[in-house]
């Protein structure tokens, strides 16, 4: 990548600590994220910042925040990652953006559970009745779905 460090680095507000966000001061996109042009072409700052500092991204890898600040260019704070699991970080985090409305348990069209299911999902494993595996085959998901569910990682709005 063929950036003047100096000059980007100029455009952070670099804290004192790794533990706080290094925003960027330039301009930014409409949700918040950092935006510069270099080399005739518009770059996201914190992917920059996460070049400058570990290399190119590997295809098919997106930058991640741990902070969910999409301004910040605070190296610490930027991870590779999917687009598949920013979404799942996304959802665990609940940080979709209209909570109300938020394709979650039985509201997502694509879910072959509903809340009913899960609690007895829960229910039947706590009881010894039925294993993951059997639980998959008899609820039509797989055991990693069940898993998650056991879990807590998914279905959490899901309580008894």
């Amino acid at each position: 990548m063929d950036i003047d460090k100096e000059a980007f680095w100029s455009k952070v507000d670099i804290k004192d600590t790794a533990k706080e966000c290094w925003n960027w001061l330039g301009a930014k996109k409409p949700k918040g994220y950092g935006n510069l042009r270099a080399n005739k072409q518009y770059l996201l700052a914190h992917r920059v910042s996460f070049e400058l500092t570990n290399g190119p991204i590997p295809e098919g890898f997106i930058v991640c925040h741990t902070c969910d600040n999409p301004s910040c260019c605070n190296p610490s704070h930027l991870m590779l990652g999917t687009t598949k699991s920013n979404s799942i970080d996304m959802l665990i985090k609940n940080r979709q953006k209209d909570k109300k409305y938020a394709a979650k348990g039985s509201r997502n069209g694509m879910s072959k559970l509903n809340e009913e299911k899960v609690l007895a999902i829960r229910s039947e494993y706590k009881s010894g009745s039925k294993n993951q595996y059997e639980l998959a085959e008899h609820y039509g998901v797989t055991q990693p779905a069940i898993g998650s569910i056991l879990r807590n990682e998914t279905w959490r709005h899901v309580n008894g």
